[in-house]
């Protein structure tokens, strides 16, 4: 399809569909959220002040990158940017109640179920490992260097991606039907991954294990840290002020611990999967991207092991069933074009 149809566009990509979905998530996290806590007009207000703080996010990152802007639209020109309005509303818009839509669900995770897990994915972790924590790994590979660009990395970087992704896909990819599976699959993944796994595997990571079951089984982890100074860091701040979330059993909005499995490196095996499709030349920045968000979860204690690979491996289990649905809806396609070529055929004759 040409990209001289608006609505056309919409349609393949099919960010209305994804728009309407995100609706419903929001209000199902919001619905949910607010009979746990009993406290729903307080999280309508959080909503509201996350969506403004998500949207400043969006225009602070534009506003830093708006030369590499200006050139992608001098290169789509005008009329497939007028023709690409409406999918990027819906994607800007779903992405939006995304955010705060996770934010909730998020802290309804102890709530729903507590957490359990953190006895048995630190053991299976050790087990997979030969014998020693993937902590310990990092933390050797590093050696007496610093977090250095690690909280940036881990926080800014890999934030801007959490959010812009979807828009950059749904305003740049001349691909509409790869541009689709990518934003099923990025949308998909924070509801399966992010929420439904979350829940199965209720767990805090190995970096404040010790701190929920009163054992000193990661004491080595949280000196290292200490020692290595990333505790002073965003990243440190960050894991006291989640802590102490939980131990206050209330509600703030956007501060829930949830580990298994890692969300962290599910956005980067999406990205990594995407720039690797969309150029080989870029494919080295993706891997390269998710091996970092991998290493980082791992150094700073905030995932064990496994629940980055379980995380990369439902991410490109989903890849790979979206691509065999959009073959299949590609065949048909091109087998019901033959059919309507060869009536006419026939009626001509």
């Amino acid at each position: 399809m040409r990209e001289g149809s608006g609505i056309g566009i919409a349609r393949d990509i099919n960010m209305q569909g994804i728009f309407r979905a995100s609706i419903a998530y929001a209000l199902s996290a919001l619905a949910l959220t607010g009979w746990l806590y009993g406290d729903a007009a307080r999280l309508i207000w959080e909503a509201g002040a996350t969506v403004h703080a998500s949207a400043g996010m969006m225009i602070g990152a534009a506003g830093q990158i708006w030369p590499w802007l200006l050139i992608g639209f001098a290169l789509l020109g005008r009329r497939r940017i007028v023709a690409r309005m409406a999918p990027l509303v819906f994607v800007t818009g779903a992405t939006l109640l995304l955010t705060f839509g996770f934010s909730f669900a998020k802290n309804a995770i102890p709530v729903l179920v507590p957490y359990y897990a953190d006895a048995a994915l630190a053991a299976f972790d050790n087990w997979l490992h030969f014998g020693r924590d993937p902590w310990r790994i990092a933390h050797d590979l590093l050696g007496d260097r610093g977090p250095g660009g690690m909280p940036w990395l881990y926080l800014m970087v890999w934030g801007l991606c959490a959010i812009g992704f979807p828009v950059v896909v749904a305003a740049t990819d001349p691909d509409f039907a790869r541009a689709r599976r990518y934003l099923w699959l990025f949308f998909a993944s924070w509801l399966g991954i992010g929420n439904v796994l979350a829940l199965a595997g209720s767990s805090v990571g190995p970096v404040y294990y010790d701190r929920l079951t009163g054992t000193e089984r990661f004491g080595e982890l949280t000196q290292a840290l200490a020692a290595s100074g990333l505790s002073e860091t965003g990243i440190g701040v960050i894991q006291e002020r989640l802590w102490h979330r939980y131990l206050g059993g209330g509600l703030d909005f956007g501060l829930g611990i949830s580990a298994f499995p890692s969300m962290h490196v599910a956005v980067a095996t999406i990205v990594a999967l995407y720039l690797a499709e969309r150029s080989r030349w870029l494919a080295p920045l993706g891997g390269l991207f998710l091996l970092s968000i991998f290493f980082v979860s791992v150094y700073t204690g905030y995932h064990y092991a496994v629940d980055g690979y379980v995380a990369c491996l439902v991410v490109l289990a989903g890849h790979v069933g979206l691509r065999h649905l959009s073959g299949v809806k590609k065949r048909k396609n091109v087998a019901h074009s033959r059919c309507v070529t060869i009536a006419s055929f026939r009626q001509v004759s």
